[in-house]
Formats: structure tokens, C-alpha cells, sequence
């Protein structure tokens, strides 16, 4: 499997995309939403996501041309049309806007509809982190994608419907609470499949509804599904499920999830509280640092190293991949190289 640098691939995903005639500034920001992504180790979330995107830029299902604009405001909250744009480009905007309105109202929340996939959720936390600020954030698929099974069920009725919650700490790396509500993301699985390789027992189920570990259970045909997160508590991450569906779709009015089809995309939601209008910063991030202190001196299970908080795997990733490059699975880069050759790109 070919292994690049962060400088490498990043070249390679802005050339392809401003080949597609994608601006250089949204260029950047989607470009970074997949790196970011490859460097944390959320490699369903990266640059495997490139040729979707260019293709999604070809058949017109992503509008270049698209603004995103305000339906409907009030000084603490927005509900957003993104009008099928970039979707890294629309959740920035979305976080920013957020972020601004907290500054003056203390929390805000946006939500957003028409606006294709945004990528790794994780990382728009840090729009919010940077500037002192929590976030909570969850996205459903506008009714579609629908690959997971409620609690029970044997047939897929709900998307992934991943959600995040963010919290700054000062002088360190942020709590970065990344997940999907079914045992793993649907991306995840795409991976094994490239790598040839089987996924766990208890991730998936075949179209009948019996437990398996074949890749080729979940594509079909018929279809498989994920399981909603939870193992014999499956019941809990099915309800999260349906809670971030509703929060997701029927708040900002994307839509859940239905019987009949509807077009894939990302409907977006974000709540922001601003740490400082509660208490001290600084007074915040010490009870928060003296928390993760407590919950790391536990006694540690037999061949346990470290007890590690939420996104301290992906920021300690992060830093090796930045040292060592970034692997690409085999059949990820012979894709990347078929398109870019269909945009006349030189890799």
C-alpha cells in the first residue's frame, strides 16, 4: 500500500479539485476536512472520499455554483439552505456563524438542510474549541443512506447518524467525542472491504437478520446492515439514533428517515455554548484536566497500557502519521488514480 506525506496528498486532492473547477479556497477547506481526517486515523472519513466528490462535481449533484443562504435567523439561531454545495464548505460556514452568534448570545444553534456530505464530523468541533467554546454536533443523511437497523429489526430503516461533542481545555488538546450511532461508521466498512479483510463479529448483519463477518454480507445482493452501537444495550445507541434523526432532519427540515427515496446528503445541526458565560475558562479547563487525571489513575485491566480520553487516539495518531506518512489501501489509490486521470490530472 503506497504511503504519502500530509504535503503530498494535500497537493494532489487540490489539483484534482480545482481541475473540476472548484475555487481555491473551498479547494482548501475540503482538502483539509479529508487529510485532517487521514491524519486522526478516520481513513473511511479521508481522501477515499476524493473521487466522490469529483464525481459528485461532474454530474452536477454538487453545485459549485451554490451559496449558502439563511432562511430563517434569530440572533441566537439560523436554519441554513445550502442549496447542494460543497458540503465541508456549507458545516464551516454553519460552525463559524454558530461561533459568532455564541460570542454575543451565549449559546447558539444552526441547523442546515440541502447540503451534501460533510465529511469527518470531529473536525468541525475544533471551529468551535479554537475559540473557547463547546460544541455539540450531529448529522443524519436526509432520510437516505439508510444502512442501520433499529434495535430488534433485521431490516435498515436508519443512517450512521454520527454526532460529536467538543470541549475545549486550555493549554492542551480538546475532548473530541466522535461516533456514529451504529457500531461503526459505514465508511469503516468500505476499508475492510479494500483491505480484503473481514470485520468483527457484531458490527453487521446479513439480509436475514444473522450476525456476520463477511464484507460481502453488507453490499449483497440482498443488502445487509450495521448494528446500532450498544452490543446487548443495543437499545441505547438505536435511541441516540433516533434523537439525532429527528435533531438533524426534522428540526432544520432535511427530512428523516422514510419509506420513499429521497437524495443523499448531510442534514446538519450544531449547538455552541460559550464556556466563558458560565464560569471562568480557566477555572472550566482545571476541573476538566483534574477530571481526566481522576478517570487515568484507575487500575487498569490486564494488558491495558493507558486509559485514553475521548480523540487522544486521533491527536497522538495524528502526530505519528505527520512523522511517518499517511497509507493509502491499494484499491482507495487505484480509484484516485483512475480519476484524476478522467481530469487529465498528472499524480
Amino acid at each position: 500500500m503506497p504511503i504519502f506525506t500530509e504535503a503530498e496528498l494535500t497537493q494532489i486532492c487540490l489539483n484534482m479539485l480545482q481541475s473540476v473547477g472548484v475555487l481555491e479556497t473551498e479547494a482548501e477547506i475540503v482538502t483539509k476536512s479529508m487529510i485532517d481526517a487521514n491524519l486522526v486515523g478516520h481513513d473511511s472519513h479521508g481522501i477515499i472520499h476524493l473521487p466522490k466528490y469529483i464525481q459528485g462535481i461532474m454530474d452536477a449533484s454538487i453545485r459549485l455554483d451554490a451559496k449558502v443562504e439563511i432562511d430563517q435567523e434569530s440572533p441566537s439561531t439560523a436554519v441554513l439552505n445550502g442549496n447542494w454545495g460543497l458540503g465541508p464548505v456549507i458545516a464551516k460556514y454553519a460552525m463559524e456563524l454558530a461561533v459568532q452568534k455564541a460570542e454575543q448570545t451565549d449559546i447558539s444553534s444552526v441547523a442546515v438542510r440541502n447540503c451534501n456530505e460533510v465529511g469527518r464530523l470531529g473536525g468541525y468541533g475544533l471551529v468551535a474549541t479554537d475559540q473557547k467554546m463547546i460544541s455539540i454536533i450531529s448529522v443524519n443523511d436526509h432520510g437516505s443512506g439508510q444502512c442501520v437497523v433499529p434495535d430488534g429489526g433485521i431490516e435498515a430503516k436508519l443512517s450512521t447518524n454520527p454526532i460529536v461533542y467538543a470541549i475545549p481545555i486550555a493549554g492542551q488538546e480538546p475532548i473530541i467525542l466522535d461516533m456514529s450511532t451504529s457500531v461503526v461508521a459505514s465508511g469503516k466498512i468500505r476499508i475492510k472491504k479494500n483491505r480484503g479483510e473481514s470485520v468483527p463479529k457484531g458490527w453487521i448483519v446479513d439480509s436475514k437478520g444473522n450476525s456476520t463477518t463477511n464484507v460481502d454480507d453488507f453490499y449483497g445482493p440482498p443488502p445487509g446492515a450495521l448494528l446500532p452501537l450498544g452490543g446487548i444495550a443495543s437499545h441505547k445507541g438505536f435511541g441516540l439514533s433516533l434523537i439525532v434523526d429527528i435533531l438533524s432532519g426534522a428540526l432544520g427540515g432535511g427530512g428523516c428517515s422514510r419509506e420513499e427515496a429521497s437524495r443523499l446528503g448531510n442534514g446538519f445541526f450544531a449547538i455552541i455554548i460559550k464556556v466563558d458565560s458560565f464560569t471562568e475558562f480557566s477555572a472550566f479547563s482545571q476541573e476538566v484536566k483534574r477530571l481526566i487525571k481522576y478517570v487515568k489513575s484507575t487500575q487498569r485491566s490486564s494488558g491495558v497500557e493507558e486509559v485514553y480520553i475521548p480523540g487522544e487516539r486521533g491527536f497522538r495518531e495524528r502526530d505519528q502519521r505527520c512523522r511517518k506518512g499517511i497509507v493509502i489501501e491499494e484499491e482507495t489509490w487505484i480509484t484516485i488514480q483512475a480519476t484524476a486521470k478522467d481530469c487529465q490530472v498528472q499524480l
